[in-house]
């Protein structure tokens, strides 16, 4: 382990009671006079040193076997992987310097860069790309690599992965899994994560900041800020201290983009990041799993495919764009739109109120005692929306959409929750689901029958045996474009598929939002790719090219 020294990386101090933490917290968010001045703060603009609010970027806790890798973006602050995503949304090498997949896709062979080393500069070696992979199959909750049979180390920086079948969506692992050192891995590595990425953790302290520092090892181009701050602070809370010039980063809900904030610039990027609402498929009743929990499943209003048909034609995307999103973002009608392995044949004109009364009167639906909402056999069309209760945009979108519904006869009650209680009620609600990888396999987490019951996948218990005949053929081709095909066929075959205004909706998506935030003026965030699920972290691709532009 490194000392505490000029040369290497601080260990992480977790120590400090919460009450100091939340001073400290506070102290950072008022101090402009006291830590910047009305005087220095084109100096401190210009600094090694940068302050972000971004959301809580906690999560997993620097260990992927409590779920860090999970989200887009996120190990690339203290970790590195075999393969990274681009600025046009290829995989490239990472730790890796080269890779070739065999003919027949069952064997992938790398070859590690020679200068890969750990933040306490031991080297990178294949022992630990073994060690990780191993670690994270034989554990088997966070990351599926069921399908890999073996890894064989040629010598200390080449190794092959060799594979039980095909596995188009294989990179999603390989960018997203952090390699972790095999001498220094354990059960408290989460309290000192020794690296291989740009930065170390030199503080934690969980729910209120992260302090990073720049890893003297980091084999990769060598970043321009020596230290970053982030602040886990909420929306309002963000934007106070933005306008209070404390931050040079703050993300910047929809509703708040019109803000002027003096010294900072609105910057927006392009997402896969998009919104929807997951919808029961089962009749109430039934019982699934969330993890370990035992969770009711089914609502017998979802379960009927003329409201949730209703509800896809129905909603009017534009307008939730307008409302919701404030005009940042654009229509959405899946998980994947514009991307490779779209199917353009699932868009299609929406907000046609009478088209969806008309899907609901021919299955039997109708208001018989003039209330505005239609019953069939005693029921009404009536549902709960589940939303969580610190995120406005989902409580926006869940408001509008239960607006919109109304005018189709369908009655939608909102109801704000934690993320906690959404997991164990969402089986059996409707919820302000989201998602967006650089890959397609959220496809199949979200609409294969196979995964029904594992973590937290398939929310609405979808079952259609030729979509998962398609979603198998997907994951089981030799070639992404041979995958492309079937996935785009998942989608809609032209007789059925999981989504177009004809396909079965469990999941009806609604909206694909830009991300948008407040950064000091000057700050060059770096070419980015489109940004994937989640604001907290989709910056942090191109963590090592921001700098102050001249």
């Amino acid at each position: 382990m490194p000392h505490d020294d000029e040369t290497s990386p601080k260990k992480p101090r977790r120590a400090w009671p919460v009450a100091v933490a939340v001073v400290a917290v506070v102290a950072v968010v008022a101090g402009v006079v006291t830590w910047r001045g009305q005087s220095g703060d084109q100096a401190r603009s210009r600094s090694a040193e940068l302050v972000v609010a971004v959301g809580d970027v906690s999560g997993g806790e620097f260990d992927p076997l409590k779920g860090w890798g999970s989200r887009p973006a996120q190990i690339r602050l203290i970790h590195s992987s075999l393969l990274a995503v681009d600025a046009n949304v290829d995989f490239v090498g990472d730790l890796a310097a080269a890779y070739s997949v065999s003919d027949d896709a069952l064997t992938w062979s790398f070859t590690l860069r020679d200068d890969a080393r750990w933040s306490n500069g031991e080297p990178v070696t294949t022992q630990d790309v073994i060690f990780t992979y191993d670690t994270l199959k034989k554990d088997g909750t966070r990351f599926d690599l069921s399908f890999l049979d073996r890894m064989e180390a040629r010598d200390d920086s080449r190794v092959d992965f060799h594979l039980k079948e095909p596995r188009s969506t294989f990179v999603s692992q390989l960018s997203d899994i952090p390699i972790l050192p095999a001498k220094h891995y354990g059960t408290e590595y989460s309290a000192d994560p020794i690296g291989s990425g740009p930065y170390v953790v030199a503080d934690y302290q969980t729910g209120q900041q992260l302090i990073l520092e720049a890893n003297p090892y980091w084999y990769g181009q060598k970043p321009e800020f020596t230290k970053l701050t982030f602040l886990f602070l909420g929306e309002d809370a963000a934007l106070a201290a933005a306008r209070a010039g404390t931050v040079d980063i703050v993300y910047a809900p929809p509703a708040s983009a019109g803000q002027h904030i003096d010294g900072m610039d609105l910057r927006s990027f392009e997402t896969v990041d998009s919104r929807a609402l997951t919808l029961p498929t089962l009749p109430s009743g039934g019982k699934g799993k969330i993890r370990t929990n035992e969770v009711s499943v089914g609502d017998d209003v979802t379960a009927d495919p003329a409201i949730r048909k209703a509800l896809n034609i129905g909603l009017d995307r534009e307008e939730i764009v307008q409302i919701v999103l404030q005009g940042h973002g654009r229509p959405a009608y899946s998980l994947v739109d514009g991307l490779p392995w779209f199917n353009d044949q699932v868009a299609f004109a929406d907000g046609r109120t009478e088209d969806a009364k008309r899907v609901l009167a021919d299955a039997g639906w109708s208001d018989a005692d003039g209330d505005g909402t239609v019953e069939k056999d005693g029921r009404a069309a009536a549902f709960t929306l589940l939303y969580p209760s610190d995120d406005r945009l989902r409580s926006d979108l869940a408001l509008t959409v239960a607006e919109q519904a109304r005018a189709l006869g369908i009655a939608i009650t909102t109801k704000g929750s934690t993320w906690d209680g959404i997991y164990l009620d969402g089986k059996a609600n409707a919820v302000t689901w989201g998602g967006g990888r650089h890959h397609p396999h959220q496809l199949y987490e979200m609409y294969s029958s196979k995964v029904i019951d594992t973590g937290y996948n398939n929310m609405p218990q979808y079952t259609n045996t030729t979509v998962d005949g398609y979603l198998d053929q997907a994951l089981s081709a030799t070639t992404q474009d041979e995958a492309n095909t079937f996935w785009k066929r998942a989608q809609w075959d032209g007789q059925t598929g999981f989504a177009g205004e004809d396909g079965d909706a469990p999941i009806i998506w609604l909206v694909r939002l830009d991300h948008l935030y407040f950064v000091r003026a000057g700050l060059d965030l770096g070419d980015q790719p489109i940004q994937g699920h989640g604001h907290e972290w989709a910056l942090f691709n191109t963590l090592v090219q921001w700098h102050w532009a001249n």
